[in-house]
């Protein structure tokens, strides 16, 4: 599992080019079965995109609200 956290403020999104570095790393380690990216806000569309496209699982701020009281994750069953 690879995991990259972001800890945003404001109105602030992922931009595309932290997915691109994130999905390109968890790619090339070769034992990586789940790539999770983890933030405090919401992921840009080009990010999301990338996200979709490379099957990275994305955690959002209220989805990481919800996980973090006991909500499962959609993404991970």
């Amino acid at each position: 599992m690879a995991v990259q956290c972001k800890n945003r403020a404001g109105r602030s999104t992922v931009p595309s080019a932290d997915m691109q570095k994130f999905a390109g790393a968890a790619r090339a380690l070769d034992q990586v079965d789940v790539a999770l990216f983890v933030a405090t806000c919401n992921f840009s569309h080009e990010a999301q995109a990338i996200a979709d496209l490379t099957g990275v699982i994305t955690v959002n701020r209220d989805e990481l609200e919800a996980w973090s009281a006991g909500v499962r994750l959609k993404a991970l069953r």
